[in-house]
């Protein structure tokens, strides 16, 4: 197969997963209650990207108002990372108001409880620009930690028979900015906690950079072969797949890339699931429009994943 016809073809293919997810005009089918019981829905808001400027404040509260009037109501939200526009090459200054806005903008408009997941920019200084150094507080991964109220930017937690990972994919790297992976003691601190977990409990992780995805395989193709940066998808994601496969983890979900897949790879859902802000609050991408994830978690530990669009338009979209 030739190089251009193999794209068309990867094109083609992810084209035909994106319409089966949502109606041609853009617009997400409304997700019915299909919840037996025992089992439960939450939400996913990644790639919030919540800023001054573009609207997206308002844009986000818009989403939020619209999880809000969702039946059944969801238990709780989980966002994926990038919450914030940006804190990787912004003053302190900046980079704490933008999480200060994020923070008034999640409290005025829902009373749902949230969990984070911590994104690319979401990390403090790693540019260092700005005269940020790595002695500035908050650097890193502080600044979110400290502003969110979290011990440390991976961490589990059970709910109604599940166990949650939150995982902190974000790694520094010697070429970039960052790299898509799990450093050395999370990882062993989660190949311990699912090793100790009872084996008939379900899993679901989380984390901002995809582990599986095919959103990046359209634009893959360089030199005759597949090459995907460090910065798209986990580079540890093979060995973590058969660590989710021996302990009973069953849904993957991430962020990061602003479209949506679903791949089931050995028994396991892996679920790329859009922006919230679509294009960055400039529209649709790549076909995708801004829009959340709906998980409907049964009993048995299956799951069904809707991509739900909100109705918003961007600054001179019509």
């Amino acid at each position: 197969m030739s190089r251009v016809s193999r794209r068309n073809v990867l094109a083609g293919t992810l084209a035909a997963l994106g319409g089966s997810l949502w109606g041609r005009r853009g617009t997400a089918q409304t997700a019915t209650a299909a919840i037996g019981p025992g089992g439960f829905r939450f939400v996913h808001l990644t790639d919030l990207h919540v800023q001054p400027e573009l609207r997206a404040a308002e844009g986000l509260a818009a989403c939020l108002q619209a999880v809000n009037k969702l039946d059944p109501k969801p238990d709780f939200i989980m966002t994926g990372g990038d919450l914030v526009m940006d804190t990787l090459e912004q003053s302190a200054e900046r980079s704490s108001l933008l999480f200060d806005l994020l923070k008034k903008v999640l409290a005025d408009n829902t009373d749902i409880p949230i969990r984070h997941c911590i994104g690319n920019h979401d990390v403090f200084g790693w540019g260092r620009k700005h005269g940020v150094t790595n002695e500035t507080p908050g650097f890193g991964k502080r600044m979110y930690c400290e502003k969110l109220e979290i011990e440390r930017p991976y961490y589990a937690f059970d709910h109604r028979g599940r166990r949650f990972y939150v995982l902190d994919s974000v790694q520094p790297s010697e070429t970039g900015l960052y790299q898509g992976g799990l450093d050395e003691e999370q990882l062993a601190w989660l190949r311990q906690d699912l090793s100790d977990k009872p084996a008939d409990v379900p899993a679901v992780v989380v984390s901002h950079i995809p582990f599986i995805t095919v959103t990046v395989l359209p634009n893959a193709v360089k030199d005759g072969a597949f090459r995907i940066g460090a910065g798209a998808m986990c580079a540890d994601s093979q060995s973590l797949a058969e660590l989710f496969a021996r302990h009973n983890v069953r849904l993957a979900l991430s962020g990061h890339l602003h479209m949506v897949d679903e791949v089931l790879y050995r028994g396991v859902k892996y679920v790329c699931a859009g922006a919230v802000s679509g294009h960055w609050w400039k529209g649709v991408h790549k076909g995708f429009p801004e829009g959340f994830g709906i998980i409907d978690l049964n009993p048995d530990g299956g799951s069904r994943f809707t991509y739900q669009t909100y109705g918003w338009q961007a600054e001179g979209q019509t």
